[in-house]
């Protein structure tokens, strides 16, 4: 069997959280794969790191390029002048087969590295991030980063040989585009079932360390507020849930500043005591799903959420949660619906409470949020997604 060796280039730091849920364990399925000898892995590091948690596989090699500049507009820029030219200096040193990118982001810089090589390249998680960014207000179409990316993104549907949308209805979009369905494969975050899956002893030891009791009622966001996600709307649905269940508590984990959640806490009237607001590891994340009760996954629907998929629901799922979404998120808020695996929210951003099914925590392994994690996010469907492209 002809072996290949593979350039991996994602557009966030290793230690970033999405390359964390979403490179590492695709990284790890590369690896599986007998006619890949070798996988150097490029990520873009904006900090200093003492170490980067990287998968130990003889078969992986990091190469981080550093982009620590003063400036966003500085950083910005040399992503896309330098780091084709650093792919081109790899790939041609190390005679690489095939450029697999992350992201329509790292998929732009990609494609500049395809032209100066010829060496052909992939995009997975392809999504329209120019209007993305122009539907919520951050950019303007008539900018230069809009029109930058959206013309990047054209140039990804045009040359690249596969491209890899998260959801159905993405793809559903590319074809009506006139992309060939041939260079299309849906391919949403694999999630690693057993390492987020519900363990008794974590859901203990974290309640005992919040002082909880089995009757109350722990509600968990992993995610920020803002930009692509709700935020005051957010906080009103956490208000609602304060109301409807007696002795709820709430967990936030994200990196946002303290300040911000306790300014939206005194202006929601939230009881700080009640409410643990934290940022841990990413294998550390599935201790505090395994002590909730309810998950909560707030992007903004608009325009263009039917290509979103969000991580954290297959890590909910796996973890037997029930997830309150917003509404047109993607193919989750459907197959949530559909499978009755949570509520939806309606298009006032509100929830019918009575709806929430509280699992029955000896239940927690095998329900349908279980089976739900299997069927939607498993890595067998990112394995027969790469398998074709090895082949091709």
């Amino acid at each position: 069997m002809e072996s290949m060796k593979i350039l991996f280039f994602g557009y966030w730091g290793a230690n970033d959280g999405l390359s964390q849920a979403t490179i590492n364990p695709h990284l790890t399925i590369l690896t599986q794969f007998e006619k890949v000898e070798k996988i150097i892995y490029v990520s873009i590091e904006r900090r200093e790191e003492g170490g980067f948690l990287v998968p130990k596989n003889a078969k992986i090699e990091h190469r981080p390029y550093s982009s620590r500049k003063r400036s966003r507009f500085l950083s910005k820029a040399s992503d896309f002048l330098s780091i084709p030219f650093f792919l081109k200096r790899i790939i041609k040193r190390e005679s690489i087969d095939l450029v697999m990118c992350r992201s329509s982001l790292a998929g732009g810089i990609g494609y500049w590295a395809h032209r100066l090589t010829d060496v052909p390249f992939t995009v997975e998680s392809f999504e329209p991030h120019a209007d993305y960014m122009a539907g919520l207000g951050i950019w303007s179409k008539y900018g230069l980063s809009y029109q930058l990316q959206k013309y990047l993104e054209t140039c990804q549907k045009k040359y690249a040989i596969r491209l890899m949308p998260l959801t159905l209805k993405a793809k559903e979009r590319l074809i009506k585009e006139g992309i060939d369905e041939s260079n299309i494969s849906v391919m949403p975050c694999a999630v690693d079932s057993k390492q987020f899956s519900f363990s008794e002893k974590d859901r203990n030891d974290i309640r005992k360390g919040l002082r909880l009791t089995d009757r109350d009622i722990v509600g968990v966001y992993v995610g920020k507020f803002g930009g692509l996600y709700l935020d005051q709307e957010a906080f009103r649905i956490f208000q609602k849930a304060f109301e409807y269940f007696e002795g709820f508590y709430l967990i936030l984990i994200n990196v946002q500043p303290k300040t911000l959640i306790e300014a939206r806490c005194k202006e929601f009237d939230l009881k700080a005591d009640r409410i643990m607001h934290t940022s841990v590891a990413h294998h550390e994340v599935g201790k505090y799903l395994s002590a909730s009760d309810i998950a909560f996954s707030f992007h903004c629907p608009f325009a263009y959420s039917y290509a979103f998929s969000p991580i954290k629901n297959g890590e909910y799922w796996a973890n037997g949660l029930p997830v309150v979404i917003s509404p047109s998120i993607g193919d989750d808020s459907e197959i949530i619906e559909r499978e009755n695996l949570g509520v939806v929210l309606d298009k006032n951003m509100d929830i019918e409470w009575s709806r929430v099914v509280i699992p029955d925590v000896n239940n927690r392994t095998e329900n349908a949020q279980v089976k739900a994690a299997t069927d939607y996010r498993g890595v067998e469907n990112t394995r027969e997604v790469y398998k074709s492209v090895l082949i091709e």
